[in-house]
């Protein structure tokens, strides 16, 4: 980041420092306080920063396997050329200037392919941005611009360049005798593009493979976050923003207080949504899937030092401030004590409620089996907590509302009618219309005060559908990128072991004539075929490896090395690459010996 990203970092530890000095009950040494320096672009494309990474490196292996694919076509070609190439050696020809013409004919072939590209995604730009999530950061300002334009053009030249230099060279090589001599007689091929066009299908095999386990994975990931266990039931349930102004923030009088359909939770700015998750023990950051339309902020909790809390585990907790209705709207299930009453007003003792990740984290006993956390207390230093002890009433079992990825994020509920709060959002459990309740709900809030904003009502199935949205666009672009790959690649071996049965036409001719049986053809040409495909799935089997482990971030209840995904991506390659010989080793099988050695 730089010099001057370093001198920041010094500056805000030198001022943490100082604070920490100045103001010790309010920076405890054991809740380990610390800030952290980030940068504004890493704030926001930091939570898709990993899946925007993969997917440029699906599209980076998609090209290459194109381009080893066309560098295959080239090096066919050029074997049918061989005696064009040495009729014009032989007649003065100089090398390099077939090593330019060959080369000429590749760019031209990859620029053109580069230009039809963008004319491609020039026409269906506004087609394919219907696929993209809407929380992806700045979408709005994707466009088809110069830059764009001369990043494919630069591309595309050194695609051309890489790719077509070897087929280029090795047909600038030529035996001019042994050329001119052998043509006609079915062995155009030198071993050496023999060896390389080999080389080069089990290249796009093995590339193929990579990307269809990273495709596999993300499947298998998704799946299971699709599936996972919420703890909270978010159906038929809408949440409405709201913000209170200064003055009627203490009156918690105006709030719905008793109607059992609805609840109220205080979260962070409505206009400003974090997909975000928590870390588990010092409430940081990290990537995740967030449920919660409108997140809380975590703040510090101390835990009291006459209670069994451990010393070495900083005791950061997610706090949130809710209404007595918001669990039985959200259909949260108490395991112990009771959930806040119409008694807990803001007069009354300060009173809190914990999930079961906390009360394990912050109460485990002396046997392990977990300590009743009911009746302790804690202090909270907050902007959300009143001063003094704040007493445990409940637990509720753990709910994925801040992480869909993590249920062990320790959390600590507030009463709404103890502590005002700026931000609110309202949800609403039934059969409610989601174009018309806005306005309903705004109606009979501005009856309490008409400048009290209302705003984006959305269901909760719809936010968390909108949470995996990023989650779902990787896994599907991966998995369309892993398709083409696979098909490019059975292209590639289909038309590697063609070319190796025409050039093998006259031994298989022979083969036949002395008497070889039709399916020993067959099975010859197979196994050329399955051993071409054999070693594109071990080489892949390894770069595969590689991948997947910086995949782990991306992945969510399947680990980056999954016995079950990587057998069945090598067993359908396998299948495919056996397909694909197929068709030509029917050919082989069904060669008449008679035509074809007189044709030879």
């Amino acid at each position: 980041m730089g010099v001057g990203w370093i001198l920041r970092r010094r500056r805000l530890d030198a001022l943490v420092a100082s604070l920490k000095k100045q103001y010790p009950a309010d920076y405890p040494p054991q809740a380990e306080c610390t800030f952290h320096l980030t940068p504004l672009a890493e704030t926001l494309v930091g939570n898709v920063r990993q899946s925007l990474i993969l997917l440029f490196g699906a599209v980076g292996l998609v090209l290459l396997i194109s381009s080893v694919n066309v560098a295959n076509l080239l090096l066919a070609r050029a074997s049918a050329r061989g005696r064009e190439i040495a009729v014009r050696q032989a007649l003065g020809a100089a090398r390099m200037r077939l090593i330019r013409q060959l080369l000429t004919e590749s760019l031209l072939l990859f620029v053109l392919g580069g230009i039809t590209g963008l004319a491609v995604l020039f026409f269906a730009r506004k087609f394919l941005l219907q696929f993209v999530p809407e929380s992806l950061p700045r979408l709005n300002d994707i466009s088809i611009s110069w830059g764009v334009m001369a990043f494919a053009i630069v591309v595309s030249v050194a695609a051309g360049t890489i790719f077509g230099l070897a087929p280029a060279w090795l047909t600038s090589r030529l035996n001019l005798t042994a050329a001119l001599r052998q043509e006609g007689r079915g062995t155009n091929g030198s071993r050496k593009r023999s060896r390389l066009r080999h080389v080069l299908v089990i290249g796009e095999l093995a590339l193929s493979l990579v990307l269809m386990v990273a495709a596999g994975l993300l499947l298998r990931s998704f799946w299971d976050l699709f599936k996972v266990q919420l703890g909270f039931n978010p159906t038929r349930v809408m949440a409405i923003g709201d913000h209170a102004a200064e003055s009627q923030r203490s009156q918690n009088r105006h709030l719905p207080h008793g109607n059992p359909g609805i609840g109220v939770s205080a979260g962070g700015s409505p206009s400003n949504p974090e997909v975000t998750g928590r870390g588990r023990n010092r409430g940081q950051r990290s990537g995740g899937t967030s449920p919660r339309p409108w997140p809380d902020r975590s703040q510090a909790a101390a835990i009291d030092p006459r209670g069994p809390g451990r010393a070495e585990q900083p005791p950061l907790i997610d706090t949130s401030v809710v209404s007595p209705e918001y669990f039985h709207v959200l259909g949260m299930t108490l395991l112990r004590g009771r959930l806040f009453a119409d008694q807990d007003i803001e007069d009354t003792p300060s009173i809190a409620v914990i999930n079961q990740t906390a009360a394990r984290m912050y109460w485990p006993g002396k046997d392990g089996k977990g300590e009743d956390p009911v009746g302790k207390r804690v202090i909270v230093r907050s902007r959300v907590a009143k001063p003094g002890w704040t007493t445990i009433v409940g637990v509720i079992a753990d709910a994925r509302t801040e992480s869909l990825a993590d249920a062990g994020t320790p959390q600590m509920y507030f009463d709404i009618y103890q502590r005002p709060a700026k931000f609110l959002a309202l949800y609403l459990r039934g059969q409610v219309d989601p174009v018309t309740i806005l306005a309903q709900v705004r109606t009979q809030v501005q009856t309490v005060d008409p400048e009290l904003p209302v705003f984006r009502a959305e269901s909760l199935d719809d936010v968390l559908s909108s949470s995996l949205s990023v989650r779902r666009f990787s896994m599907e672009m991966v998995a369309l990128f892993a398709g083409t790959a696979l098909l490019l690649a059975s292209m590639g071996i289909y038309g590697t072991i063609s070319f190796l049965v025409n050039e093998q036409s006259r031994e298989i001719a022979i083969r036949l004539a002395l008497g070889a049986q039709r399916r020993d053809i067959l099975r010859m040409v197979l196994r050329q075929g399955l051993t071409l495909a054999a070693a594109g799935a071990g080489v892949g089997l390894v770069d595969a490896l590689i991948v997947s482990h910086f995949m782990a971030g991306l992945l969510y209840g399947v680990s980056p090395y999954d016995l079950s995904t990587f057998a069945g991506v090598t067993a359908v390659l396998t299948a495919v690459a056996i397909a694909a010989s197929y068709v030509p080793a029917l050919r082989a099988m069904r060669l008449d010996p008679i035509t074809t050695l007189h044709s030879e």
